[in-house]
């Protein structure tokens, strides 16, 4: 079977909203039926979790590269070229993943990287949600660990306590029809750095309403919601500003 996402036939539109677990763990369980059965992991990659590389130039990664922008059918995206000749670190050996028609697609030699996500080496928003990118092993290759590098001021959040948390959600655990998932609980009281999300950027079904949204640094799904099918496709956390303490400035 061949391996589609990375979205160029996937439209955005199509994706639920994250989250919902209850709905999409009865629509994964009845494809699972459907199909005879989830798709086991694929191949690991060759590198692992905490390994650094270095995403190849442009020309090396056009040359793996069919008709579509395709490899082994993963495309490889608009926002990903900015990434081209940069050092990252392995975030995550994806081997499996819920794709944009709620699909389960196993996936071989393939990493997501920390920092590397559809927002954009070069400042470009993406979606907004600023999910991973998906690498092949052979777009990326062996590197030492880049020297430490000043970080603009960026706004920082504090995690609030479940209880204030809570005091906010309706009966299905949702603010504003956007679930409170399975796992953000653990991070009460912990602080990490804020990006506020733009509404314009999302597609209709993840537009939040009611107040401002947040991704915070470092904290995407681990696939709890998706535990029925496994998922390792690291989609971006949404939380609302009732949810945290904010302080500090914007980062741009």
């Amino acid at each position: 079977m061949a391996e589609r996402c990375q979205y160029k036939s996937l439209p955005l539109r199509d994706f639920p909203p994250l989250g919902v677990v209850r709905r999409l763990r009865i629509s994964h369980e009845q494809r699972r039926q459907d199909r005879g059965g989830v798709p086991a992991p694929g191949r690991p990659s060759r590198y692992r979790e905490g390994d650094w590389v270095r995403v190849k130039e442009a020309a090396e990664i056009r040359a793996t590269l069919d008709a579509k922008d395709c490899h082994r059918g993963l495309w490889f995206t608009g926002s990903q070229w900015s990434f081209c000749g940069g050092v990252y670190q392995v975030e995550r050996v994806v081997r499996r993943m819920v794709d944009d028609h709620y699909r389960v697609r196993r996936l071989s030699g393939t990493v997501a990287l920390a920092g590397a996500t559809c927002h954009g080496a070069d400042g470009t928003q993406g979606c907004g949600l600023d999910c991973a990118l998906l690498f092949r092993d052979e777009w990326v290759e062996p590197a030492a660990a880049p020297a430490p590098a000043d970080r603009p001021a960026a706004l920082r959040a504090t995690v609030r306590s479940l209880d204030e948390i809570r005091a906010t959600l309706d009966g299905r655990g949702r603010l504003h029809g956007v679930p409170f998932q399975p796992g953000m609980e653990r991070h009460a009281g912990e602080g990490f750095a804020a990006h506020e999300v733009s509404h314009r950027s999302l597609a209709w079904w993840q537009r939040p309403v009611g107040g401002r949204w947040f991704t915070l640094t470092g904290l995407r799904c681990d696939g709890a919601p998706m535990a029925a099918t496994g998922c390792d496709r690291q989609c971006a956390l949404l939380w609302h500003e009732s949810w945290l303490h904010l302080s500090g400035s914007p980062q741009r």
